[in-house]
């Protein structure tokens, strides 16, 4: 399949789980992220404020503030994001295609960074990850040198994600049922 096709064969599927089942399975990835030796190790946290239809985050998002972990949440400028720091409480405001972006001047590099979670439209077993098309995590993630975790429901995962020049693989995909290792079998 093309990429245009696996992003329109996910997006459908995304959108035929209800939101129980969405919340039930994002619960259960949330769980398995907190536990992952990766995010028991950070203290600087890069995730994601979530679409409705991608991988819910506020309750992961709660627990890394909760947790006295630093949060960080990307925001568009322009082409590219930015990462922004989060607090308790602070204002958010709807960025481009109606993210959730945090209001403040605190920002920071991609190489303050101890973990990323990055949403996704796709991912295979490798790790590689099928954005929305506009490059705007690869562009931020280029010059990553920690961990980064894909979040995505098993629905999400594909036998192939064909690669693209930009493209930045992940170094796991978690999902509901399963962690997947780039360059290793599946791990639980």
């Amino acid at each position: 399949m093309t990429r245009e096709e696996i992003r329109a064969c996910v997006k459908k599927r995304r959108e035929d789980a209800s939101k129980i089942q969405a919340a039930e399975m994002s619960a259960r990835i949330c769980e398995r992220i907190v536990a992952m030796a990766e995010y028991l190790k950070a203290k600087r946290i890069l995730c994601y404020a979530a679409l409705p239809d991608e991988v819910q985050t506020g309750g992961l998002l709660r627990e890394i503030l909760r947790s006295g972990r630093q949060l960080y949440l990307p925001r568009t400028r322009g082409s590219d994001l930015e990462i922004a720091r989060v607090t308790a409480g602070m204002k958010m405001e709807r960025g481009a295609y109606g993210v959730p972006e945090p209001v403040t001047d605190e920002l920071a590099q991609i190489g303050e960074m101890d973990l990323v979670l990055a949403p996704g439209v796709a991912f295979d077993r490798e790790g590689n990850r099928l954005g929305y098309g506009k490059g705007y995590f690869d562009r931020l993630l280029k010059d990553c040198a920690c961990p980064k975790v894909g979040l995505a429901y098993e629905m999400q995962m594909v036998d192939h994600v064909p690669e693209h020049q930009g493209d930045v693989p992940m170094d796991k995909v978690v999902t509901e049922t399963a962690i997947y290792v780039r360059g290793a079998e599946k791990a639980d």
